[in-house]
């Protein structure tokens, strides 16, 4: 009996011993992508935080241990952690958990904990070659064929009647574009105008998703976007 009781013990105090790691002084994160999101949880708070969108902090409840796991289980919204390792499907990094979090009826699925490999490549959602289908959303004028690169962290393209490029962060599903230099060539009209759109959205903080059809949708705070199409080998 003793030995049984002993034997017990050690099973609880193993089961907790994951959620006593999520206590420290370091917040718990997680992400997810298609559409993006973060996540943290920190000593009293967790927050969930979208690529657009008002973000939602809840009151840290006790999570409840398992074997494999834990689940957080607060008003409004439901966080299970899983120690399964997980990849975020859009780069080289896998992590150590795989992450669910259920928020007013809706259901994401993402990674979180500690990076088990990391070898990102940089800006590897919007990494490539793009056409721009649509800006503001209007399409582009006739035989226009405006585009845009993205490599690394340097992002170059047209407009339909001037090249642009200069610089660009890609993080947390958001991308900010440092100034743009382009051109000067006197573009007429519809050309002018779809220009001046194009490189006023491309100055904003963008949110970035990826529909089914893999076009990307960026869009920005106001609720205008660009949508991108992919070029050859995307």
């Amino acid at each position: 009996m003793r030995l049984s009781t002993i034997a017990a013990t050690s099973l609880l105090v193993l089961a907790a011993l994951p959620a006593l790691a999520q206590s420290g002084s370091q917040p718990y994160r997680a992400l997810g992508t298609e559409p993006f999101w973060s996540l943290t949880i920190d000593g009293r708070t967790i927050r969930y935080e979208p690529a657009g969108g008002r973000a939602v902090s809840v009151a840290k409840p006790r999570p409840i241990v398992g074997f494999n796991g834990e689940r957080y289980q607060a008003r409004g919204m439901t966080v299970d952690i899983t120690h399964v390792e997980c990849s975020d499907g859009m780069s080289d990094r896998t992590y150590h958990d795989t992450v669910t979090v259920t928020l007013r009826g809706r259901t994401l699925r993402g990674c979180g904990g500690d990076v088990l490999s990391d070898r990102p490549a940089p800006g590897s959602v919007v990494e490539g070659e793009w056409r721009i289908q649509s800006i503001a959303g209007r399409p582009p004028v006739a035989q226009s064929n405006p585009r845009v690169t993205f490599t690394n962290t340097k992002m170059s393209g047209s407009t339909g009647c001037n090249n642009f490029n200069g610089g660009f962060r890609f993080e947390r599903g958001r991308l900010t574009a440092g100034p743009l230099a382009t051109t000067r060539r006197a573009c007429p009209g519809a050309l002018n105008t779809q220009e001046q759109k194009l490189i006023r959205l491309f100055g904003q903080r963008l949110s970035v998703s990826r529909n089914r059809n893999g076009k990307l949708v960026m869009t920005a705070r106001g609720g205008e976007t660009v949508v991108l199409a992919p070029i050859g080998r995307r």
